[in-house]
């Protein structure tokens, strides 16, 4: 019930933006006449920026302060609302919300990894550890390699700089940002994945292939999957970018830059773009929503006369961003490898 009766605070406008509901119009003059009986009210005079925040104060900042808007005619009202409205952004900080816990671990970890080495340097443990972790992968080292190379490296540390301490400690650090990677198997013929409800199943439930490999070696514990899928989250990778003042401002950038018609330079002026909004309305008025690009290509990434193998990559990136961002290497996102000799084709959306 006290959902229902709180709607009109989250659908504010009509389709595509084209004006305030009346409902929203009748809930902020019951909101305000609310307000108005509050104890602060009545002993101060004013209303806390926290209170004018939650009714959606951008929205009324920009519709209910302009020239024919709905409370424009009773100028001492309105003059009133706008008084709020800047205390709300100028008076009150605290209207600003906090981040949550997951934010915070976020922030905490990367200000605390993020310390640079010694005075001057261009280097913190992250960026060492992440480095690290970078010249194992393109030059195929061994963990024990990698162990052996740190060793040296604090060897040579006369100033006892905290470094990682192996490689176990450099990817732990580096685990910790949250940007992780998943193993999923599929059965072999790319018919299903063994996940979530399925992950117990020993068989297809489609072509009843079997989920793992006979081995004859008697030492190994472990069942082999015939076909695992490396799936690397880019939910958490999504949560970066609005956590980072640099790249948040740019999510909103395909809604607050919209071009005439005619002109082509974003994914958002092509008709796909404009048929999915008239036909998601509700998805469309909120510009934060993500608009997810994905592409999918196959690489051999061992010489032509080795034996047949190829992996096949599934890549996303946020159209939200301007064309400039959206198609550079720090947005396109690498989500899975689907590994097997075979283009995956309609099969790939599994």
């Amino acid at each position: 019930m006290e959902l229902a009766h709180r709607r009109w605070m989250y659908n504010r406008t009509y389709p595509n933006r084209s004006g305030l509901r009346e409902e929203f119009i009748e809930g902020v003059a019951e909101f305000m006449a609310k307000a108005k009986t509050l104890h602060e009210f009545l002993s101060e005079g004013t209303i806390h920026g926290e209170d004018v925040a939650s009714v959606g104060v951008v929205d009324f900042q920009k519709n209910f302060g302009s020239e024919g808007s709905p409370l424009a005619e009773n100028n001492v009202e309105n003059s009133r609302f706008n008084e709020m409205v800047r205390d709300a952004f100028v008076m009150h900080p605290g209207a600003q919300s906090e981040p949550n816990d997951d934010a915070k671990c976020f922030y905490e970890q990367l200000q605390e990894a993020g310390r640079p080495l010694y005075e001057g340097s261009i280097h913190s443990k992250l960026s060492v550890a992440v480095r690290l972790l970078s010249i194992k992968s393109d030059s195929s080292i061994s963990q024990a390699g990698m162990d052996s190379i740190i060793d040296l490296m604090n060897e040579l540390n006369p100033n006892k700089i905290d470094l990682p301490k192996d490689f176990y400690t450099a990817k732990k650090l580096v685990s910790k940002l949250g940007l992780s990677s998943e193993r999923i198997e599929c059965s072999e013929k790319g018919c299903m994945l063994f996940y979530k409800d399925d992950a117990t199943l020993e068989n297809c439930k489609f072509c009843n292939q079997p989920r793992y490999k006979e081995v004859t070696n008697s030492k190994m514990k472990n069942k082999v999957p015939v076909k695992p899928m490396h799936y690397l989250p880019f939910i958490p990778r999504l949560k970066r970018l609005y956590a980072s003042m640099s790249s948040a401002p740019h999510m909103r950038w395909h809604y607050e830059n919209r071009r005439p018609p005619g002109i082509l330079c974003h994914p958002s002026d092509g008709e796909a773009w404009k048929h999915f909004d008239r036909v998601f309305p509700d998805f469309a008025n909120e510009p934060r929503n993500i608009r997810l690009g994905l592409c999918a290509g196959g690489f051999t990434p061992f010489s032509v006369s080795a034996a047949p193998y190829s992996c096949w990559p599934v890549f996303v990136t946020p159209y939200n961003l301007p064309p400039e961002l959206c198609m550079t290497s720090p947005y396109l996102f690498l989500t899975c490898i689907v590994p097997g000799p075979r283009n995956q084709k309609s099969l790939i959306d599994v």
